[in-house]
Formats: C-alpha cells, structure tokens, sequence
C-alpha cells in the first residue's frame, strides 16, 4: 500500500489518496494502491484490507502482508517524503535546517508515531536526499516522459 494511484477510469483520474479510499469505500472501484500513512486508518478500522506492499520489502507497520516484490522480483515504488527548501540557500542554513530535522526525527516520539502510521523515519543528509532524488528521476523520468505526464 504504498504506491499512491487508483484503478478508476483514464478520463478521471485521481487526485490523492483520499478520494480513492472515498471510492474504494463506497464501492465505486474494486481496488486501490494508495500509502501507508493515508490508508492506517482504514487498514486498522478492518474497512479495507491490504493485499500486498510495494516497496521492496514488506512494512514494519504490516508485518503480515507481503511485499508485491515476493511475486514480482524487483518491484518497488516506495512513497517518501522529504524536507526541500528554494535553490540558492546558504550552505550554512541548509545545514542548521537539516541537522535539527533529523534530529527531530530520531526522536523516540517521532519515530512511534509516523511508525504507526506506516511511515520509516530515516533522516539522511541533504547529500544523500539528493542522491535519492536524482535515482528517482533516473528511474521514473523515462516513463513518466514517455506517458505524458506533467504536474498539476
């Protein structure tokens, strides 16, 4: 449950995962890939039920359930979340920014409750976040070019 998308028809596409779960809900579609931390509620509450991960290894929060890269081998379109600021920013700031973020993170409180939303905690440094950008574009630049995509 972490690739955030919805079978619904090509002429109206969803935008979140909010409306999804709305219509997975209401049965107006039979299934749909939406992230952890939208879906914990539901997935808690037995309204929906998980049928598989997609990230490359199954979740913390759903030890029971498998990762679609146990069918699939190497399937894996994990969700993050990430802390970015305007380009141009003072060395010095990003550093000051990024330390107490990750600090921020690691606390015991923090990392309890995103855990229980179904979210990991990491806390890298902006060198790293870069890499992890970069190797996202790398993988799904290509495709998104090549269906047409464009942000909204």
């Amino acid at each position: 449950m972490e690739a955030c998308g919805a079978v619904g028809s090509a002429n109206n596409p969803y935008k979140g995962g909010a409306p999804a779960i709305n219509d997975l809900l209401g049965g107006q579609i039979p299934m749909s890939f939406n992230n952890g931390p939208e879906s914990v509620g539901q997935l808690q509450a037995g309204t929906v039920r998980a049928l598989a991960v997609t990230t490359g290894s199954r979740a913390p929060f759903l030890p029971d359930v498998p990762s679609m890269s146990e069918t699939v081998p190497g399937y894996d379109t994990e969700v993050w979340w990430g802390l970015i600021g305007p380009g141009g920013m003072p060395a010095d700031l990003v550093a000051k920014i990024s330390h107490d973020f990750v600090a921020a993170v690691n606390t015991e409180a923090v990392k309890e409750r995103l855990g229980k939303l179904g979210a990991i905690p990491i806390g890298s440094t902006p060198e790293t976040f870069v890499a992890k950008i970069r190797a996202d574009y790398d993988k799904w630049g290509p495709i998104i070019k090549a269906a047409g995509m464009k942000a909204e």
